[in-house]
């Protein structure tokens, strides 16, 4: 507990800026505090107010569905994978919600989610659903979640540093529009139904419908004939694996798939990590972007962070001394990506 107020302590002066920061953290024995401190996320959000940020704090025990459908909200988790990688929070737990959904009206345009594991309690990955046409103005960043949905008509959004374990898609004939898909872990597909969003520097494992502008990602071909490498003026940049045919617009073919990336086979189900997408020396990725960038999602304007780690102050290090003559000496060490 002393770790967590002296976390808050220094996001809550970070920030101040927001309408107000609330935190919820259902850990037992945690002080609540009226309208400032809650062990249910529900009520956390029925409190807020449009602009507020929500602090969703490690946990063991699952915060349940987050819904957001009357206002704008900013919630802030501590990201996935904490004890698989260096320099992350002290708190090796997570943020676990069992879905999350975002509908409404367009008073919840622009609400942004951090750092969020979609994770039900017996263990299934649930998904991040964006209801009712023309939203608008999503961040989704650094979250774990089975499939990232927009059904309806969602354009500016930013979906971006997240591990995706099935697909971004749409339902029906309308989806994400005029929006930036970049530098995510995509186990999955890409189905659009637009052709005016920016897919770059991506890991992208089946394929995808190729209706936008695609480069600086790394594409792995699909059986599904639909969704076949195509050449035109919007694709270029790309390294595809498996693909044939011939290569065009700078896109490169591969068949070498176990020297792409530091692992041979980076998916594995069973110890999911992030750390093994990166690129080794020799990967055929390497310099094949835009000006000589590599290609995937360790690359770009906004590299994808390691454990899905929320832009903004977090506690790596906290160690308190012996009390002495009324004092007591804690150090603690701070990283912001």
């Amino acid at each position: 507990m002393k770790k967590t107020i002296v976390l808050f302590a220094i996001l809550l002066a970070s920030f101040s800026s927001f309408a107000t920061i609330r935190r919820v953290n259902n850990n037992p024995g945690v002080t609540l505090v009226t309208n400032l401190v809650f062990n249910s996320l529900n009520t956390a959000i029925a409190v807020a107010v449009s602009g507020d940020t929500i602090y969703l704090e490690p946990s063991d025990i699952n915060y349940g569905n987050l819904t957001i459908s009357s206002i704008r909200l900013t919630i802030i988790g501590p990201g996935y994978f904490l004890n698989k990688n260096p320099n992350t929070p002290t708190d090796k737990r997570t943020a676990m919600v069992s879905a999350i959904d975002i509908s409404g009206n367009s008073n919840v345009n622009g609400t942004k989610i951090f750092g969020i594991e979609v994770k039900a309690s017996n263990g299934t990955y649930g998904d991040i659903n964006i209801s009712n046409s023309n939203l608008g103005g999503f961040v989704i960043f650094g979250c774990i979640c089975s499939d990232v949905r927009a059904n309806g008509q969602v354009s500016d959004c930013l979906i971006t540093n997240n591990y995706i374990l099935n697909s971004i898609r749409t339902t029906g004939t309308v989806g994400f529009g005029r929006s930036i898909i970049s530098n995510n872990i995509i186990l999955g597909t890409i189905v659009e139904t637009d052709n005016d969003n920016l897919i770059k520097n991506n890991v992208i494992f089946g394929g995808a419908t190729f209706k936008s502008k695609y480069l600086n990602n790394i594409i792995y071909q699909n059986i599904d004939p639909s969704l076949t490498f195509i050449q035109n003026n919007q694709i270029f940049n790309n390294v595809c694996v498996g693909c044939s045919g011939a290569v065009s617009n700078n896109n490169f073919f591969t068949t070498a798939a176990n020297t792409i990336f530091n692992a041979a086979e980076p998916r594995n189900l069973d110890d999911l990590r992030d750390d093994q997408f990166q690129l080794p020396s020799t990967s055929p990725a390497k310099g094949k972007g835009i000006n000589g960038i590599d290609c995937g999602v360790f690359s770009g304007a906004n590299p994808y962070v390691l454990s899905g780690i929320p832009p903004f102050p977090m506690l790596t290090a906290y160690a308190q001394g012996t009390l002495t003559a009324g004092s007591l000496p804690i150090t603690i060490s701070i990283k912001r990506n």
